[in-house]
């Protein structure tokens, strides 16, 4: 149960608050976790892995490699732009 406020005309002070507040006792309330009736998220990863991940490996395998050339090559290019950059400005 929330605390009822009471409404004041006067703005100078805060609303008068009745804080009558009793908790609630459950009394067949028992602590202990109910069993999960979905699978654990550790049982469809090793499922997933088991069957359908191996099929796919090998292509993931290589585009995933493609990928990571691809994005290299502009990394070295401006790497190297850099270090001309300041041979550059080394020889002024």
């Amino acid at each position: 149960m929330k605390p009822t406020s009471l409404i004041v005309r006067n703005h100078t002070r805060f609303p008068l608050t009745d804080c009558n507040y009793h908790s609630v006792t459950l009394k067949d309330y028992r602590s202990h976790c109910a069993k999960p009736l979905a699978p654990s998220f550790r049982d469809i990863s090793c499922q997933y892995f088991q069957k359908e991940a191996r099929r796919d490996f090998v292509g993931e395998a290589i585009l995933f490699s493609i990928l990571v050339i691809t994005a290299a090559v502009p990394l070295v290019s401006g790497a190297y732009a850099v270090i001309e950059l300041c041979r550059a400005f080394g020889q002024l």
